[in-house]
């Protein structure tokens, strides 16, 4: 019966999905503009049903976790309740979820893409759109804590697609019948298993387009600015991903290094192995030649009157932002863990994330009063952090204060930075001691490149040494009219929220 419920489930929400990606897609693709008054008669009744098909979706994958034979058999064996508390948890707020979800990218979509909008409306999308971010968030906490004493641990790492269905598995620990041993070795039975880490990896950097684009195309008026370049930054990056992650091991293991010994294990992805920092490096050079080329080479007309300096402004400190979902797919790996701390410390974390934290890719940990500190959920929040206080607190909220291209070395400040703190708290298994000595050149690189675009906008403004004939004014800053009280106030407000949250995170992580 679970099963029949589970694929119906699946169904609905696949079917609810595609339907609302079409209606958003139609006016993207066509470039249709309309307004709210055509919006509420022509697709409010779509709309709804899309939200309909969805919510029932997930009160059906409620209803098919809680049938599910593994967790009546875990239920059992660990002397549990379903109790109706949890239950009521479960069912009510994962309703809030899809409630708040489905909010959230409407009003998105209306904001942005309706026009002849009056401001009353349009205030009224802004602050439902914002404000149903952290309502969501709230709401898949509370879902989640009814789920989690029903949960298995380590919690699923990959989703499984095969003759045995489509599920939810943790492919460390080999389950049955989705691997199965034979000479020594585990096969995936007729099947292929999509690593979340993978897919948190393509969402974080698809994130980052949409993001880049949509301020691109508020400041120069372009959308696909940057589509290219993301095409080839994107593989890039993974590429150098995976050599910094075979630098980083052969560094760690020396001769005994089974890329030494094997060269073509190197080109064996599937197995995992990715450095964050190599893929954000390589990622960015191969990002800002292409759009050299593009401007210099191929003289594209459409580049001519984008600031490059102003790109790398939006550009780079995003990269943040795709380095943060990156980090929850560590999580759901159970690694890039720091060394044990007392569970205590990590009590007022959410239960399922808590509970996975006891373990180290499948093994768990010998003492249960024990935790790993969460490296992984700590940089997830700094780096998104790093975000807004670099783009909104430095680039934006200084305004014509602010030197354009900075954002690169703010980035490569705050990530090295982040790095020079963090991985001296990772635990044996994760350390590396290449990558702090790489996070301290970053510092560097980063402090440098702040100086040398503080110096080159004094030399711009004062009309001095090449660009004393130059007339060229930043479009995107030129449009900027807020006071110089406002620019201050916004960027000091950015960056106090910015410190006082990252002491919080010291303080409740007991870090040090």
């Amino acid at each position: 019966m679970n099963e029949v419920i589970y694929y119906l489930a699946m169904a609905l929400f696949v079917i609810g999905a595609i339907s609302y990606g079409v209606i958003v897609s139609r006016v993207i693709k066509n470039k249709v503009r309309i307004n709210f008054n055509e919006l509420t008669k022509k697709y409010l009744p779509i709309l709804g049903g899309c939200f309909g098909l969805l919510t029932i979706g997930l009160i059906l994958f409620i209803s098919a976790f809680y049938l599910d034979p593994s967790t009546l058999d875990l239920i059992k064996n660990n002397n549990l309740t379903l109790d109706a508390g949890h239950q009521f948890l479960s069912y009510f707020f994962i309703i809030l979820v899809g409630v708040f979800g489905f909010t959230f990218l409407t009003s998105f979509f209306g904001y942005f893409y309706l026009t002849n909008l009056d401001d009353k409306i349009k205030k009224i999308l802004k602050i439902t759109m914002y404000s149903s971010i952290p309502l969501f968030i709230v709401s898949f906490i509370l879902m989640s804590e009814g789920n989690a004493p029903y949960l298995s641990y380590p919690l699923c790492n990959s989703i499984y697609i095969g003759k045995h269905g489509i599920k939810f598995i943790n492919n460390y620990l080999r389950p049955e019948p989705f691997y199965i041993y034979s000479n020594g070795t585990y096969t995936l039975d007729g099947g292929v298993s999509i690593a979340f880490y993978a897919i948190f990896i393509l969402s974080g950097a698809f994130l980052v387009l949409a993001i880049c684009d949509h301020f691109i195309y508020k400041y120069y008026g372009i959308h696909d600015a940057v589509t290219t370049c993301f095409f080839v930054a994107f593989p890039a990056g993974l590429i150098g991903a995976r050599l910094w992650y075979v630098v980083l091991d052969i560094s760690k293991e020396g001769a005994s290094s089974i890329y030494v010994h094997d060269w073509k294990k190197i080109f064996h992805v599937w197995d995992g192995g990715l450095g964050i920092m190599g893929g954000a490096i390589l990622g960015i050079i191969a990002g800002v030649s292409v759009m050299l080329i593009i401007k210099y080479w191929k003289k594209d007309p459409a580049y001519q009157k984008l600031n490059y300096l102003r790109l790398a402004d939006i550009i780079i400190p995003t990269i943040l932002v795709a380095q943060a979902i990156g980090r929850i797919g560590n999580f759901f790996n159970c690694e890039v863990h720091g060394n044990p701390i007392p569970f205590a410390s990590i009590e007022w974390l959410p239960t399922f994330i808590k509970l996975n934290y006891q373990y180290d890719y499948s093994s768990q940990i010998g003492n249960l009063s024990d935790a790993y500190l969460p490296l992984a959920t700590i940089e997830t929040i700094t780096n998104l952090i790093g975000y807004f206080f670099i783009y909104f607190g430095v680039c934006r909220g200084l305004g014509k204060y602010h030197a354009e291209g900075s954002g690169a070395g703010w980035y490569l400040l705050w990530y090295g930075t982040t790095r020079a703190l963090l991985e001296p708290l990772r635990s044996g298994n994760f350390q590396y001691d290449l990558s702090i000595s790489s996070a301290y050149v970053m510092i560097a690189a980063g402090l440098f490149l702040i100086l040398f675009f503080i110096v080159l906008k004094v030399l711009r403004e004062k009309k001095l040494l090449f660009y004393k004939n130059s007339n060229f004014v930043d479009e995107a800053i030129s449009k900027d009219t807020r006071s110089e009280k406002v620019l201050k106030r916004n960027a000091i407000i950015v960056s106090a929220v910015a410190l006082f949250i990252i002491v919080m995170i010291i303080i409740f992580f007991n870090i040090w």
